[in-house]
């Protein structure tokens, strides 16, 4: 029976893969987040379900992965066969949002924190987990966004998410890292770039109308001057895609910056 843990499970994409991995009957889906009780959205997702298991985790504080690490293992006897990392902390403000430099850095950090050493902290507390699997193919997904590269933000002018996309930028980069320092264990690590994706049914109350009217506005934009691959499209439609290329991967993969067709991703010329 095929294990995955969802890193950041709780609303969004995250939330999606939940549910379509949960529909496998024969896997063991755990939804690693930061808050149980008050994730709403993922509560009514695991209603009746046997084969899930909500566990407590933030990816910012390494002792509560080192706990979730050893909940999966009592659950799976040692072992998990797929790792998806999600988890991340979306701040749409550019520089010039800030009333004053320390109020940059301070949100700097905190999100460089979730987003850049996010990924750090599950991938190496879950490696002896991974280590454990049985066949010769061993997988680490991590989510990547388009707002982490150059030429991306070149092509659409855009200023605002700078704490977002320098953070996913540095996330890209360990993800490398660890895809150059397991290769020859058998791993496969990716980035993989879900595209454009609508997430307003689960996103958080907090999000103001700013931010969602910014997220609207480029989503129109980016469809109109790139075509309809760059239209928001649905949590279903991009998390069906993408678990495809999950599914397919191989070693050859290792390292790559995918999208969700399975192609190596390159910014609209």
């Amino acid at each position: 029976m095929p294990s995955y843990a969802v890193i950041g499970a709780s609303r969004g994409i995250g939330l999606e893969y939940f549910r379509q991995l949960a529909a496998r009957q024969d896997s063991t889906v755990f939804a690693v987040v930061r808050n149980p009780a008050g994730s709403a959205h993922l509560n009514v997702a695991i209603a009746g379900l046997q084969n899930v298991h909500v566990v407590e985790a933030d990816v910012a504080d390494y002792p509560t992965l080192e706990h979730a690490a050893r909940e999966i293992s009592y659950v799976t006897g040692g072992k998990l066969d797929v790792l998806i990392h999600v988890a991340a902390n979306v701040i749409m403000k550019g520089f010039d949002d800030y009333d004053n430099m320390d109020e940059l850095d301070a949100e700097f950090m905190v999100t460089y924190k979730t987003n850049a050493l996010g990924p750090v902290h599950p991938i190496t507390v879950f490696l002896p987990l991974l280590r454990i699997r049985a066949s010769s193919t061993r997988k680490i997904v991590v989510l990547s966004a388009g707002a982490a590269e150059s030429k991306f933000n070149l092509i659409f002018e855009h200023a605002r998410m700078a704490a977002y996309g320098m953070s996913k930028a540095a996330a890209l980069i360990a993800t490398t890292k660890f895809a150059v320092k397991l290769k020859d264990e058998g791993f496969v690590a990716v980035s993989l770039n879900p595209g454009f994706v609508d997430v307003s049914g689960t996103r958080s109350a907090s999000a103001n109308d700013k931010d969602r009217e910014a997220i609207a506005v480029f989503g129109d934009r980016s469809a109109a001057e790139f075509g309809a691959t760059f239209a928001l499209t649905s949590p279903e439609a991009s998390v069906s895609a993408q678990l495809k290329i999950i599914d397919g991967l191989k070693p050859p993969d290792n390292g790559l910056h995918l999208t969700r067709d399975g192609a190596e991703w390159a910014p609209p010329s």
